[in-house]
């Protein structure tokens, strides 16, 4: 019988406390929703022993033990940073809908993907320049230029920050020294472009996923060996990524589908069907339990990850080329062609605001944990 922890929070700011009860096996997040709705806190940080929660899926995985005792802080800023063909990217605060900051760095060319490392203090950033960029969040400054041949279409860092990795239109993947700009490892994706990459996020599980214009992805050691292929798509593959737990993996494709894979075995589990065109991206939530899905049908789709479609975000004026859950997963964001970017009520799927200050289409959006 799995263990029922009680679990004190303090609010760092007010002094008020809560008391909630969780089950061992929890993760962060049930946590994390639990103090919400106790202290009425719409969205809030958590820390234990004086430690940011936000990198630890579970509770065992963050040391908390029964009668452990929590800080929360109530957060009124959540930063999202959006990528456009426009040539910049935008930071806003997603809660206001104000734009906090702009930046450009590739030439004025479009900038195809953002991302942020775990800890939320770099950003990364790739373009139709042949260039990925890594930024410090808080400052803006570049840090480094890391030079392609081709369209960089994807950036994305590894759990512990020390490297990032990028794919391209050379039809090829590669792994980054942050700290030096050297290339460490190239991955071969044949004759077949890359469209995107991303990291186990489990440092135990020291491994690099890959979606290509072949119908397939594939998960990689960072050594450069191909561990599983992934087929079963019947057109290109167009995303891919991890689940928290790195024990599985989502796809979404140009067939109309996203798929959820086993990791190590590489074994289709579900498909996730619904959608009547192109399905351009697609996610997990921070705690694996709900999926995101954009298409270019005009709609974006939140699913429990069993499967079943939860509800339908419909109003966009374009096709929906990216989705994201904030890291509560209690709104998400969508980006579409005609350069606005929504928010919306995970639970309810309304409308929350739409940001528009891009001149073209939205192709990333990234959360910065909290």
């Amino acid at each position: 019988m799995e263990e029922l922890l009680h679990v004190v929070a303090t609010d760092q700011s007010s002094g008020a406390t809560a008391e909630v009860f969780v089950y061992s096996y929890d993760t962060m997040l049930s946590l994390r929703r639990a103090l919400s709705t106790a202290m009425k806190l719409p969205q809030l940080s958590l820390k234990f022993d004086g430690a940011n929660t936000a990198m630890h899926l579970t509770l065992e995985a963050a040391g908390l033990q029964n009668h452990s005792q929590v800080q929360v802080a109530p957060v009124t800023e959540v930063v999202l940073a959006s990528a456009s063909s426009d040539g910049t990217v935008l930071m806003w605060d997603a809660i206001s809908g104000k734009c906090l900051e702009s930046l450009r760095g590739h030439q004025g060319d479009k900038v195809l993907c953002v991302a942020f490392a775990v800890s939320g203090k770099l950003m990364g950033t790739s373009g139709a320049d042949g260039s990925a960029k890594i930024w410090e969040t808080v400052t803006g400054a570049c840090l480094c230029t890391l030079k392609g041949s081709d369209w960089v279409t994807c950036l994305a860092f590894d759990p512990t920050e020390r490297t990032v990795a990028t794919a391209g239109l050379d039809c090829a993947a590669r792994i980054w020294d942050i700290g030096s700009g050297r290339c460490l490892q190239v991955f071969d994706g044949g004759v077949s472009p890359i469209f995107w990459v991303c990291f186990n996020p489990e440092p135990d599980f020291p491994e690099l996923a890959s979606a290509s214009a072949d119908c397939t992805a594939t998960i990689w050691k960072v050594t450069g060996e191909a561990q599983q292929v992934l087929e079963g798509h019947k057109d290109n593959v167009s995303m891919v990524a991890f689940a928290p737990s790195g024990l599985r993996l989502l796809t979404a494709s140009q067939d109309r589908t996203a798929r959820m894979w086993e990791a190590g075995t590489g074994s289709c589990i579900r498909e996730f069907r619904g959608h009547t065109d192109t399905v351009q991206c697609a996610g997990f939530s921070g705690d694996g339990r709900l999926v995101i899905t954009a298409s270019l049908d005009r709609t974006a789709k939140i699913w429990e990850a069993t499967g079943d479609c939860l509800r339908t975000l419909s109003a966009h004026a374009g096709s929906v080329l990216f989705a994201a859950f904030a890291a509560d997963a209690s709104f998400a964001a969508t980006g579409a062609r005609d350069g606005a970017v929504r928010i919306w009520d995970t639970k309810t799927g309304k409308l929350l605001r739409i940001m528009e200050s891009h001149r073209a289409k939205v192709n990333a959006l990234a959360f910065v944990g909290f």
